[in-house]
């Protein structure tokens, strides 16, 4: 009985020690979990993630060394977290991410910022998107040599001729389009090459280059991917005998994100771009990335950019 009545304050302390451990373990909060103002400012370092392989919007030049519009604008962006958080160094680091794993790095802290991403519901299920920093779309490069049927329904152009006077059962013209691994074709084309009798068979290719050369190879009639992406690829690769239509199947917004509920860290972000649009400084990263911005895209900016 005496035995009994000892032990007992030792279980009940056992008892509490165990139940603070395990409450202590439910409330723990990752580093990551805190905003990112708060994680910069404890570790002094600011993590930009970027696609190595969409030129020119982000990708690693010849020495490895990450480039493009979106870098530099992302780099605008790390000057303004510094002076917000009043730092005297901060790190800032790079990380090149595949599209599989770009949007949950953010998500789990493995990266603060992604550098140039398109905004979709599915992806706002992860993070969240600062304000537009280019408006872009998508289109197709072609051989000159492509079937003029094919070229017509991808580029709109409206049919004429016998040629295009087919019976019902005139059997349909085939296609091969090569897109980009985790892109998606729009609806919208598919069906304008059914209506045209044209069956589109779709090839993933890995990035552009690898699209233009299955493109220049014959391997496929024509190869889909962002205007700007192919424009800069085109103009890189040196075929003469492919060229980007004139015309874009869709228009898509191309912004910068962050990590969800960060009110305080995109609000820094937005105030960075915002005041960037209005400075000649915007026309020189634009310019020399993309070409001088036509009036279109200058009063885009401007509508965009949030007044102070």
């Amino acid at each position: 009985m005496q035995t009994t009545t000892s032990n007992a304050p030792r279980r009940l302390s056992w008892r509490a020690a165990l139940i603070c451990s395990l409450m202590c373990l439910g409330t723990a909060t990752p580093t990551w979990a805190a905003g990112t103002l708060d994680k910069v400012r404890d570790t002094g370092k600011l993590t930009l993630g970027y696609a190595s392989d969409a030129r020119p919007f982000a990708y690693a030049d010849a020495s490895g060394k990450p480039s493009g519009y979106a870098i530099e604008l992302c780099a605008q962006v790390a000057d303004a977290v510094k002076s917000e958080l009043k730092l005297a160094t901060l790190a800032v680091e790079f990380v090149a991410l595949s599209r599989d794993e770009a949007f949950r790095a953010v998500e789990q802290g493995k990266a603060d910022l992604l550098c140039g991403v398109v905004p979709t519901l599915e992806r706002r299920a992860l993070v969240d998107f600062s304000i537009p920093i280019m408006l872009s779309g998508t289109t197709a490069a072609v051989r000159t040599d492509t079937a003029a049927r094919i070229a017509q329904a991808l580029s709109g152009r409206q049919p004429s001729g016998p040629a295009w006077r087919g019976s019902s059962d005139q059997a349909p013209q085939r296609a091969v389009l090569a897109v980009v691994g985790g892109t998606v074709i729009e609806k919208a084309l598919a069906s304008r090459l059914k209506e045209r009798r044209i069956v589109a068979e779709v090839v993933q290719v890995k990035d552009s280059a690898a699209g233009l050369q299955l493109l220049a190879s014959r391997g496929a009639d024509a190869f889909i991917n962002d205007r700007a992406m192919l424009l800069d690829a085109v103009a890189g690769g040196g075929a003469s005998d492919i060229v980007v239509l004139d015309v874009l199947f869709r228009r898509d917004i191309v912004a910068l994100a962050t990590r969800r509920n960060d009110d305080d860290f995109r609000l820094v972000v937005d105030r960075a771009l915002s005041r960037l649009y209005r400075t000649p400084e915007l026309a020189r990263i634009y310019t020399k990335n993309f070409g001088a911005p036509r009036s279109d895209a200058v009063d885009f900016f401007q509508l965009v950019a949030l007044p102070d």
